[in-house]
């Protein structure tokens, strides 16, 4: 406990520069909340399904037949010279189509994930900022509560202190009446030990005066307590 005013200047020069440092923590923790971005990313659009029914009809290549005529043999001999390329080309695109057809789901599934991943994360950052704010208001309410709980024990003791103070003031009362008293009854005594010894001169006196009153008459006279 501090006894001197130095101590009590020192305790309160603690005391301010530890609110400041408390103060400056707070002003840069409220200059870090997070906030939520202006330009939030937005889930990527759906894939182009347009010509998914089209390319899943036109695919395959149909040769008309070849037909009577003149002309038959001839178109039969081309047609088994370019029947490979019709082969190879009908087989690309089945392999295209199949690979379209496979990716559709794919993609909406992923922009389905992607759109919901945002979501979360949208959620968790406005919570994130929401609990930041609240963690600042709630350290702001830190001093005013510890300022409050100083001014009840300051109360506190101040009528503990009253209480002693009357405590105090009752015994000082009470021992003052009591020396007072002794002092009256130590006047009593004395007064009674002058009179005390007022009546033994008195009856020494007068036993004196007996004695020699006798004397003078012939009378025997011996004192009571036998001088």
């Amino acid at each position: 406990m501090p006894n001197s005013p130095d101590d009590l200047a020192a305790l309160k020069a603690e005391r301010a520069a530890a609110d400041r440092e408390y103060n400056d923590a707070l002003t840069r923790l409220d200059r870090a909340i997070q906030q939520l971005p202006r330009n939030f990313p937005h889930p990527p659009p759906g894939s182009d399904e347009q010509q998914i029914t089209p390319l899943n009809t036109l695919w395959k290549i149909d040769v008309a037949p070849a037909g009577g005529g003149l002309a038959a043999p001839l178109v039969s001999a081309i047609r088994r010279i370019v029947a490979p390329l019709f082969e190879q080309q009908q087989a690309f695109n089945a392999a295209v189509v199949d690979h379209i057809n496979r990716n559709v789901p794919i993609e909406r599934q992923t922009r389905e994930s992607i759109e919901s991943t945002l979501t979360v994360l949208r959620d968790q950052l406005a919570d994130l900022v929401r609990f930041q704010s609240l963690l600042v208001r709630f350290l702001q309410q830190i001093t005013p509560y510890v300022d409050t709980r100083d001014r009840d024990v300051a109360g506190l003791l101040r009528g503990l202190s009253g209480a002693i103070n009357a405590v105090a003031d009752e015994l000082m009362k009470r021992s003052e009446a009591t020396l007072a008293r002794d002092r009256r009854t130590d006047m009593r005594l004395a007064n009674l030990e002058a009179v005390l010894a007022a009546l033994e001169q008195q009856t020494i006196a007068l036993t004196q005066a007996v004695e020699r009153t006798a004397r003078q008459h012939g009378i025997p006279f011996e004192p009571a307590d036998g001088s």
